[in-house]
């Protein structure tokens, strides 16, 4: 381990999550907090930042990028919007990224492939080791399992998160998707998702339709409500068994971690796009 902390500036820093990863990292040996961002105009701008377990300490809460040492690795919980803002101050100032913003579309996708010619970057919608370890379990059933099993995934979380599906749930269905090498047609059956609107499930995608179900097609439910962390369940359903791999968020605590597993393992790394698979050694990254 270097003798110096890994300096981390949190974007998204006063947020639900920004608080969990300043948590995490304060109990963390090897990694300081350099820098905490939020929107301009954040109530808290000026104010020690205050972590989920109530902590308040340095540094301040800021706006602006330019006090960010030299070395640091910045990690994103934040919004589409702020995300964007972030994505241009970094491509005049160029430092590793891990993202966990969720809810992100084509442009997005297009800044963070622009920003990893100059930096390496990580975007994952689940930071959670577990997660990775499901998706690749998914791809391995799907595989073994055949044409003979449809698949459908339903995801639970809180009543106030703004995407639906997750983005999680997308992951696992793309995933799926290429391990069955056909192509399958990702289904909403999202409340987000109205008729011929298949937006909630990003481009390819359909809304689920008033029709029997058709062969081949990967089904993304979603429910909403109380105080789920997240839940996510890959369903194989053949014509006399069914296959169920389920992953439960107990806490949001498991995200800050796993993302500040990824700025310490980003922190070396050459400009690119790299996966949190390739963080936890699931794929060769």
């Amino acid at each position: 381990m270097s003798a110096h902390p890994l300096p981390l500036v949190l974007h998204g820093a006063a947020g639900r999550m920004g608080r969990e990863v300043a948590a995490a990292a304060r109990d963390e040996p090897g990694v300081a907090i350099a820098l905490a961002l939020d929107a301009a105009g954040h109530p808290d701008l000026g104010r020690p930042l205050v972590d989920a377990r109530g902590r308040s300490g340095p540094p301040d809460l800021s706006c602006s990028l330019s006090a960010a040492p030299a070395g640091a690795v910045v990690i994103d919980f934040s919004t589409p919007a702020a995300l964007r803002a972030l994505i241009e101050a970094l491509l005049a100032d160029p430092r590793p990224l891990v993202s966990g913003t969720t809810g992100i579309g084509p442009d997005e996708e297009s800044m963070l492939d622009d920003l990893a010619c100059r930096a390496p970057v990580i975007h994952a919608p689940n930071m959670s080791v577990g997660v990775a370890a499901v998706r690749a379990a998914a791809a391995m059933l799907t595989r073994a399992l055949g044409d003979g099993f449809d698949v459908e995934i339903v995801e639970i979380h809180h009543s106030a998160k703004k995407d639906a599906p997750s983005g999680t749930a997308l992951s696992l269905a793309r995933s799926v998707a290429a391990a069955a090498g056909s192509g399958g047609r990702l289904v909403c059956r999202a409340p987000t998702a109205g008729p011929g609107d298949g937006a909630a499930c990003g481009a390819g995608a359909v809304a689920l339709a008033a029709s029997p179900r058709v062969p081949g097609e990967i089904g993304v439910a979603v429910l909403r409500g109380g105080g789920v962390v997240g839940d996510h369940t890959v369903f194989f359903l053949g014509a006399d068994e069914r296959v169920e791999v389920t992953h439960r968020a107990l806490g949001r605590g498991l995200f800050a971690r796993g993302a500040i597993r990824a700025a310490r393992w980003l922190a070396s790394r050459p400009p690119g796009r790299r996966t949190i698979d390739a963080v936890i050694g699931i794929d060769a990254g």
